[in-house]
């Protein structure tokens, strides 16, 4: 359902804003259009621009990723205000618009939702990423690998699963598992182990 043109892919691959940009014009210059072009576009200036910054970029789409892990660990008792939020989200940032766009609309977003998790992902690379002690001792490669799975479990299928929206949200975990597996070698045995002990719960 999601595969694509080893063209696109290369588009999707890139992290940094600015050569992203470069390269979506000249794809939708150089590449039939599947029809989700328009979106595409309009998913790129919602997720980057800010009308009031002139000097560069933002990334709403990242802010997401740590976002859903707050509603995630907060919606325990509220359900009904994580359930609001992400249905606002989902307005707000485009993604409802999808479906207009059929099959390439749906894979244009999850593509673009998968560009911003390893954006996330990759922000856990960091040496400070993890930290223990109020940010003072730097996390052991274990406790780090296991962090950023329970980072993607939550922000994905974790607040799926809690909200009793995992239809609605099939795109968005999706991308955040192939992600995450994608930036972490060792991804599918750590989230089958994380899975096992939530179940035990």
């Amino acid at each position: 359902m999601y595969e694509q043109s080893a063209k696109w892919n290369e588009y999707y691959r890139e992290l940094e804003p600015e050569r992203r940009r470069e390269l979506l014009d000249e794809l939708m210059l150089t590449q039939p259009d599947d029809g989700a072009n328009a979106y595409r576009e309009r998913l790129f200036a919602q997720r980057y621009v800010d009308p009031k910054r002139k000097d560069g970029y933002i990334d709403r789409f990242l802010f997401l990723c740590v976002s859903f892990i707050q509603i995630y660990r907060s919606s325990g008792f509220f359900k009904g205000s994580g359930r609001k939020e992400i249905t606002r989200t989902w307005k707000e940032q485009l993604f409802d618009e999808s479906s207009g766009f059929g099959e390439a609309g749906e894979r244009a977003l999850y593509w673009e939702l998968r560009n911003a998790a390893a954006r996330y992902f990759k922000t856990c690379q960091s040496p400070g990423y993890g930290r223990a002690l109020f940010g003072l001792v730097q996390s052991k490669e274990g406790s780090r690998q296991r962090k950023m799975c329970q980072d993607a479990w939550e922000m994905s299928r974790g607040m799926a699963q809690r909200l009793e929206r995992e239809k609605e949200l099939k795109i968005w975990t999706d991308a955040v598992y192939h992600s995450y597996l994608a930036a972490e070698p060792d991804g599918e045995r750590l989230w089958a182990e994380l899975e096992a002990k939530k179940r035990e719960r």
